[in-house]
């Protein structure tokens, strides 16, 4: 892993005085290099990747906006950090620059404490980053001499200890907000929530379509909080995706994906998971449970019932695990639901916990409402619970066969 002092930032601004100032402000720490204007900035990048980049927006010819658009739609480029360095201080200009792929946003007058800590913060993100993306790849290509499946594997972030706000953002940005396009002719709802215990945290969901037919449904528990979990939650769910795309089998993924998380898991953390197909047209899910807890399925007369598979382990404990397929064919009006323990064990300030018959009578009495209100409902009575205290990480999805 590269030390700090060598990694190389570059500096964008027509301005003279303000290069001079990020000069004496970083020089002594990092490879700071120049660029007075958009192009030769451009130019640069192009022969020398920089590790990080300072961008003005105010420059003639091009603009910032325009520079960083062009760095994330080129391939060899996109995954260069970029923090903009503006005086505009008009409301949107912030939300325009991260929209367009920027990590972060200064205003001038610089504070240079403010400027060390930002670039600290994010090349230290970007070199955890980089490190990961090395392990992974080399497992990667292992996998491929077997398998001949190819991963690409987007790796996450990790400790921003200043910046944790732009971590969540960033934590945000991969969940997904809506259902994959097309899939209303289906007759299905599909709704999912994540409110981290902290400002990051290690449960996760996802769902994505395999083809015309099949979506892919994920809620994943990484047994851990903060910048730790996030980062292991953010390499476990481009590691379902890549085999998810690659294997048309729930069990045959989360074997594969537990001998990977087995092999490289140095910290002793694990991951319990569910991982469902969901063919569409036949109304049918196959899932597999790796030590999560047990989904329930909502009838719409209100009786509720725990839905009976074979649990295997929690991914990363024993390389040898073994997880089977259970199916099932969703009727109409009935709801899957799914959840992470941070639901059933959300604790009172007086200790006491949340736990299961609380959370089936909300379902009960709330069973005819849309998924989206249902989540809502349950979210709210754990705050009114928890009272500001919440501990754990509160996921939740719900899958109901429309009428």
């Amino acid at each position: 892993m590269p030390e700090l002092s060598d990694m190389r930032v570059m500096v964008v601004d027509d301005t003279e005085a303000n290069i001079d100032v990020m000069i004496e402000t970083l020089g002594d720490d990092y490879k700071v290099v120049v660029a007075m204007d958009g192009e030769s900035a451009l130019e640069d990048v192009g022969r020398h990747p920089p590790d990080l980049i300072l961008l003005d927006i105010m420059m003639p010819a091009m603009d910032g906006y325009e520079v960083c658009k062009r760095l994330k739609s080129a391939p060899e480029t996109q995954d260069i950090p970029v923090i903009f360095l503006t005086a505009l201080k008009e409301e949107g200009d912030e939300a325009k620059g991260l929209e367009l792929g920027a990590i972060d946003y200064i205003t001038k007058p610089f504070n240079p404490d403010l400027v060390k800590a930002r670039v600290q913060n994010h090349l230290e993100l970007q070199r955890h980053k980089n490190h990961l993306e090395d392990l992974i790849r080399v497992k990667t290509r292992e996998i491929a001499e077997h398998q001949h499946v190819e991963y690409q594997l987007r790796l996450a972030k990790e400790k921003i200890e200043n910046e944790l706000n732009i971590a969540s953002q960033i934590q945000n940005s991969f969940l997904p907000s809506q259902c994959p396009a097309d899939y209303s002719r289906y007759n299905f709802d599909l709704q999912a929530s994540m409110i981290p215990a902290r400002e990051v945290g290690g449960d996760f969901y996802d769902f994505f379509l395999l083809d015309d037919d099949n979506l892919v449904l994920i809620i994943a528990d990484v047994s851990d909080k903060s910048i730790p979990a996030a980062l292991y939650m953010m390499v476990s769910r481009t590691m379902f995706r890549s085999l998810s795309r690659q294997i048309r089998s729930p069990a045959k993924v989360l074997i594969e994906a537990n001998k990977l998380i087995c092999d490289e898991n140095e910290t002793g953390m694990f991951v319990t998971a569910f991982l469902g197909y969901y063919d569409m047209k036949a109304s049918q899910l196959t899932f597999v449970n790796a030590g999560h807890p047990t989904a329930l399925l909502i009838e719409s007369d209100a009786t509720i019932r725990t839905v009976e598979c074979h649990h295997g382990g929690a991914l990363g404990i024993l390389p040898t695990s073994i997880y089977e397929e259970t199916r099932m064919h969703l009727k109409e009006g009935q709801t899957f639901f799914l959840y992470t323990d941070g639901v059933t064990e959300a604790l009172s300030p007086h200790k006491e916990m949340f736990g299961m018959p609380r959370l089936i009578e909300l379902l009960k009495q709330n069973c005819m409402v849309d998924l989206k209100s249902l989540l809502s409902i349950i979210n709210a009575a754990l705050e009114e619970f928890q009272q500001k205290n919440q501990h754990d990480d509160i996921t939740m999805l719900a899958l109901r066969k429309r009428h």
